[in-house]
């Protein structure tokens, strides 16, 4: 029982020394609603390659007519694998689930009666990643994927984040 205690209290050990946080957030465009929005990301660093990274991201939405708007409420967990390309870049592939919540709806006709949907879907993520490390703190990064769902979409985010 000793050994099997001290082989678990090593491999956490290993484990969290490689483990890093960073946080961090941006920009971001979805095709859908056909705007763009505010992403805040965060990063887990499992080992030097496996990443694991919430985020929460809103999309303003765009008017399809006058009184009437369109916003997405976007919440994703990935994981991605890095490729060092060069000292300073690394690309990814981005694999994950997504929770969406769609808002439509405004005033018809300039009147008070507000007519609107609201939906939720649940997806999966697939797509790819960029990161250029400018300090060993400081890094920015490029993700445009696939949402797969019953309100599939593009979206596009570029940001920066800050190690912890």
């Amino acid at each position: 029982m000793k050994k099997i205690i001290l082989v678990a209290m090593v491999l956490g050990f290993t484990i969290n020394s490689q483990a890093q946080i960073a946080v961090g957030g941006g920009l971001g465009f979805n095709e859908k609603v056909s705007s763009i929005g505010l992403t805040a990301k965060g990063e887990y660093t499992v080992t030097d390659k496996i990443a694991i990274s919430p985020s929460v991201s809103y999309f303003f939405g765009s008017a399809a007519f006058l009184g009437y708007n369109q916003s997405i409420l976007g919440v994703d967990i990935n994981a991605t694998y890095a490729f060092d390309i060069i000292d300073k870049l690394k690309v990814y592939p981005v694999v994950g689930v997504n929770f969406s919540s769609y808002k439509t709806g405004g005033s018809l006709f300039l009147d008070d009666d507000v007519v609107g949907v609201k939906a939720n879907a649940f997806g999966a993520n697939i797509g790819a990643g960029a990161q250029w490390q400018f300090t060993d703190a400081l890094s920015v990064y490029l993700e445009p994927k696939f949402v797969a769902s019953n309100y599939s979409q593009i979206v596009v985010n570029v940001g920066v984040l800050l190690k912890l």
